[in-house]
């Protein structure tokens, strides 16, 4: 964290606004339905922000795990999460990609006594669910106003020069896949190595991203694109823009039951007032759609389908309406924090039963990745005295909750039938939500996809990675391996390994093979994968 943000920082918790970085989100002026939104940094970063969770206060240890037996399908044993509560001693027992037994003891099921078994000593988890990233500006640091500024709106920070210059490198060819297939990828491996296995905010949609973490917005393997996306003010939906929504609500074959939106970001100014109404078909202007909800239609068909991301402007009684249509909001606290001084009424939110995702918003404002955004969610929580906000609630928002705020049902919890996308976490507690909220990439011991390792503990690899091409990483002086090259899927970046993939991204910060107006000279910028600060 540079200087200039640490002092920003403590001027904002001076002001009451616990806030641990400096940066807007992503760029604006996106066409509607762009496949996701724009604006996603990335490198990784284990912590993102300084906890100041006291130390000790999980009980926080490293569990001792090992491989008992090499077999077919897998058993971890350890302190499982599940939707009632944790499982301790727990085991969880996959079978390919499917989670076939959830319990104290699963060896009476069929197979499992052959199976490997894997003695976790951690935390078993659902994978981690980002509700809202922009994830191919994930290699970028952080945005430093100068002078260091809060603004009203995300419409304000969007045009101002220095950002513009800071997101150039990337900005200038975002479309292309010279530039969005290495960035995305970078972003999807800042994701994976801390536990998230699914992410929202592909932003465009380009088959290069179809090899690692999920994608919510297109290529999550777990039917057919069920999400349409909107970046821009939820006030330029034109008529026939709402049409195209509502006849893709309702396709008998294939209907979006996910219509993410940037809803209220900031506080005030620029017609944020207005945007809820408008997206509710009341704004009587020409060609808004007046009288066609995108909430939920008169007779209450596609209800539930709003996913409405930041809403920190929205009032009480949009809010009310938000739980009376069953519309979902990702909460995005650390980019909102930075950028604006405030961030949504989350325990109003929570009060109202209103399901809740959690997504950093991307390396240019927000944290680095899901676990250091779930520690400053926590910190800001206990700084502002809202209860509600406790560990549990946060993992849940980033498994279980998050999965229903994105639409993939088959995802998220631990439970017989699901598809097992797990993430183990080393560190172990008396309260093993706080162990995983307090944990970094090197307590990520083992991340599963579709029942197969992508990232873990190299004593792990050979049982359990996806294929024998995996690359060796230190994370922090633990060595982990990561998967990169040649993973399922169909693309013809497929060979690329994480070397590779760097090489890229630092020609692209430098210059390097690009005309005289792209020499950056910023190779040395690259956001790192892990940050052990």
């Amino acid at each position: 964290m540079s200087l200039l943000v640490s002092l920003f920082s403590v001027a904002l918790v001076f002001a009451g606004c616990s806030s641990p970085r400096t940066s807007p989100t992503p760029d604006s002026g996106v066409p509607v339905d762009g496949g996701g939104d724009a604006g996603d940094s990335g490198t990784p970063t284990d912590g993102g922000m300084d906890s100041t969770t006291p130390p000790g206060d999980s009980g926080s240890m490293t569990g001792d795990g090992g491989i008992v037996q090499l077999g077919e399908g897998l058993v971890l044993r350890g302190v499982v999460l599940t939707p009632s509560g944790p499982l301790d001693p727990g085991e969880v027992y996959v079978v390919d990609n499917t989670i076939r037994c959830v319990a104290a003891d699963c060896s009476g099921e069929t197979g499992a006594a052959d199976a490997t078994i894997i003695e976790t000593g951690g935390v078993i988890s659902p994978g981690l669910i980002d509700g809202h990233n922009h994830l191919p500006y994930n290699f970028l640091d952080e945005w430093v106003p100068d002078p260091l500024t809060l603004y009203d709106n995300r419409y304000l920070w969007s045009d101002v020069p220095s950002y513009e210059a800071h997101v150039e490198p990337y900005s200038a060819h975002r479309s292309t896949g010279t530039h969005y297939c290495p960035a995305a990828k970078w972003g999807e491996l800042r994701a994976l190595v801390h536990g998230t296995t699914t992410i929202q905010g592909q932003s465009f949609q380009q088959s290069c991203v179809n090899r690692l973490v999920r994608n919510a917005d297109h290529f999550h393997g777990l039917g057919h694109d069920h999400m349409r996306t909107s970046i821009a003010s939820p006030r330029d939906i034109t008529d026939s823009q709402a049409t195209s929504f509502v006849a893709s609500f309702t396709d008998p074959d294939e209907p979006v039951t996910r219509l993410a939106v940037h809803m209220g970001e900031g506080v005030m100014g620029s017609n944020l007032e207005l945007e809820f109404g408008s997206f509710a078909g009341r704004d009587t202007r020409t060609n808004r759609h007046a009288g066609t909800s995108l909430l939920e239609a008169m007779d209450g068909s596609y209800r539930g389908t709003g996913m409405l991301i930041h809403a920190v402007a929205l009032n009480d009684t949009e809010l009310i309406e938000v739980a009376d249509t069953d519309s979902k909001i990702v909460w995005s606290p650390s980019s909102n924090m930075v950028l604006y001084g405030q961030t949504a009424d989350i325990g109003r939110i929570l009060e109202l039963g209103i399901t809740v995702g959690l997504g950093p918003d991307w390396t240019v404002s927000g944290e680095d990745e899901m676990l250091s955004e779930m520690r400053f969610a926590l910190d800001w929580a206990r700084a502002e005295g809202v209860a509600a906000v406790t560990p549990e609630a946060l993992v849940r928002m980033a498994t279980g909750d998050g999965a229903e705020v994105v639409g993939l049902p088959t995802i998220g919890t631990l439970e017989v039938g699901q598809v097992a996308d797990i993430t183990v976490f080393a560190r172990i507690g008396a309260d093993p939500y706080l162990a995983v909220v307090e944990s970094r990439a090197q307590d990520v011991a083992l991340v599963l996809i579709d029942g197969q390792a992508y990232y873990g503990d190299l004593a792990y690899e050979m049982a359990t990675s996806v294929n024998g091409e995996c690359d060796m990483i230190d994370a922090c002086g633990t060595a982990k391996f990561v998967c990169v090259k040649n993973t399922p899927g169909a693309d013809s970046r497929a060979d690329e390994s994480l070397e590779d993939i760097r090489v890229q991204l630092v020609n692209i910060l430098e210059g390097t093979g690009y005309p005289a107006d792209e020499q950056y000279g910023r190779g040395d910028e690259l956001l790192e994968l892990i940050s052990c600060d």
